[in-house]
């Protein structure tokens, strides 16, 4: 099967962004989607769900094969695959291919978020249902952000010399002033108030209850003390030159602040965020293996 498909050329979807060749591509991959959609609907239940396992498995196989399958060496377009070469040409080949597929899917469920967020804050807003206003707002401020977002891109790509702020119009003005002016103030000022949650998290953590808590906010006085450059030159630049007399290589110059802190990041910190990129990769490739093989299942 896999040297059948290797006859198969798959050359990559590569289309100028805007052009007629991408917006046809994507209104026939709509409609394709919406028909394979309306197809499922008349598909017996116990069907659905075998089908969407099978194809799971295919799209998650052939990234599979792509990570572990032998792949020839600075292969040239103009030569000839032998052998077990043929997959892996194939492979490697139809990976711009299936890259189009998934990023079509990708925008597929966008859209269907965006749909979601409108049928739920639309039938709020039209029931006059509770908090509606706030629905409204949500609503006004999605399509103002489309709007002006997709005429100012068609805008500077249509008349390029509008990227200096010298030969800019309205729209983007509004651009900037909706996006750089409030989207990102606004974000920047909701995650400062988060730092007042984890800085009330870390008081309850720091707290002395037991060794290992009081061990913790040792090390952490420790760091955050050598971060600060006035208490790090008097408890450390001071009292350890006064101690070695100004001597660099005096065996109390290891505990200076900054020594401490770079041991503590170096033989400490480290190892621990290694351990912890470890566990999470375990848990991540085991996650994937499970959402793969269709294992996963969520809800009743």
């Amino acid at each position: 099967m896999l040297n059948l498909l290797a006859q198969t050329e798959m050359p990559p979807f590569a289309a100028e962004g805007g052009s007629d060749q991408v917006k046809q591509f994507a209104l026939y991959t709509l409609i394709a989607g919406f028909l394979l959609v309306a197809a499922m609907s008349f598909v017996p239940t116990k069907l659905r769900r075998p089908i969407v396992v099978g194809a799971t498995f295919l799209a998650g196989f052939y990234y599979v094969l792509l990570w572990l399958w032998p792949k020839p060496v600075n292969f040239a377009p103009e030569q000839k695959p032998q052998g077990s070469e043929h997959v892996g040409v194939w492979l490697t080949n139809a990976l711009p291919g299936v890259s189009s597929i998934t990023q079509t899917l990708t925008a597929l469920l966008l859209g269907l978020g965006v749909y979601s967020v409108l049928r739920l804050h639309g039938t709020k807003l039209i029931k006059k249902q509770k908090d509606w206003a706030f629905s409204l707002v949500l609503l006004i401020s999605m399509l103002t952000m489309v709007t002006i977002g997709y005429v100012d891109y068609s805008e500077l790509k249509n008349n390029p010399d509008k990227v200096n702020q010298a030969s800019w119009g309205f729209f983007q003005y509004a651009k900037d002033f909706l996006f750089d002016g409030m989207l990102q103030a606004m974000d920047a000022a909701m995650f400062s108030s988060i730092a007042f949650f984890i800085l009330f998290a870390a008081y309850r953590a720091f707290r002395i209850r037991s060794i290992e808590s009081t061990v913790l906010l040792a090390t952490a006085l420790i760091v955050m003390l050598s971060l600060m450059g006035l208490v790090e030159y008097a408890l450390s630049k001071q009292v350890i030159d006064s101690i070695t007399g100004g001597d660099p290589g005096h065996f109390m110059n290891n505990f200076a602040l900054n020594q401490v802190r770079n041991w503590i990041q170096t033989y400490v910190q480290g190892p621990g965020i290694l351990a912890l990129t470890w566990g999470i990769g375990i848990g991540s490739l085991s996650m994937g293996l499970r959402l793969w093989l269709s294992l996963e299942k969520t809800g009743g």
